[in-house]
């Protein structure tokens, strides 16, 4: 089996021909105003324009209204749209576009409320904080659903999370930065090469 890899928080053509080149799953663009990886439709459509068919292109917004979807999937062909789960029950998406539900860590959370067709995201309460979710309540989440685990993670702690936790899938943004909103092509090769090891090592151990 092979662990799903979302690079997410991508602005340069050179970080994402490194994403590309490097073999990720999913590329991620984030819409969310307040974040320092924000960019513009205009400016990722030009950026999505580099992406080989085969890689996944994730919309990555917070709380979002039906005017801001419209905007983003005006300008911008994506395969996902990642927002909480919740949101999606005051828009609409249109044309091809596939829900990317991100749920939400906290003490009493229940998996079983976890729709995960063809996956989720689960993730710290907040998202780009740096902050490694919860490992234990993320191995309940991933041993009975397609979860992508998104917070916290990077290069020195991908492999142990990988083993303890088993996710369907990893999303990474600020492990992989140099500093906040500002990705390092080193990181990401990085990064990507533990987890195809680790799988690698899964697959043939």
């Amino acid at each position: 089996m092979s662990t799903r890899i979302k690079i997410c928080g991508l602005k340069t053509p050179e970080s994402v021909e490194t994403a590309v080149n490097s073999g990720a799953d999913m590329l991620g663009f984030v819409f969310a105003k307040g974040s320092p990886r924000y960019i513009n439709p205009e400016e990722a459509k030009q950026l999505i324009e580099l992406i080989p068919d085969g890689i996944d292109t994730v919309a990555v917004m917070l709380h979002p209204k039906q005017s801001e979807v419209d905007r983003v999937l005006n300008h911008v062909k994506v395969k996902y749209l990642q927002t909480d789960a919740s949101d999606f029950d005051s828009f609409d998406l249109k044309g091809h576009t596939h829900p990317l539900k991100v749920y939400r860590d906290k003490e009493t959370f229940d998996p079983s409320i976890i729709e995960d067709k063809p996956f989720a995201l689960f993730e710290g309460p907040v998202s780009g904080t740096g902050n490694l979710v919860n490992q234990e309540r993320a191995k309940l989440v991933c041993g009975s659903k397609k979860a992508l685990l998104a917070g916290g993670l990077k290069t020195d702690n991908i492999k142990d999370v990988l083993t303890h936790v088993r996710p369907f899938g990893v999303d990474v943004s600020s492990g992989v930065e140099i500093e906040r909103g500002i990705k390092s092509e080193q990181k990401i090769i990085e990064f990507i090469r533990i987890v195809r090891a680790f799988d690698k090592e899964m697959n043939h151990g």
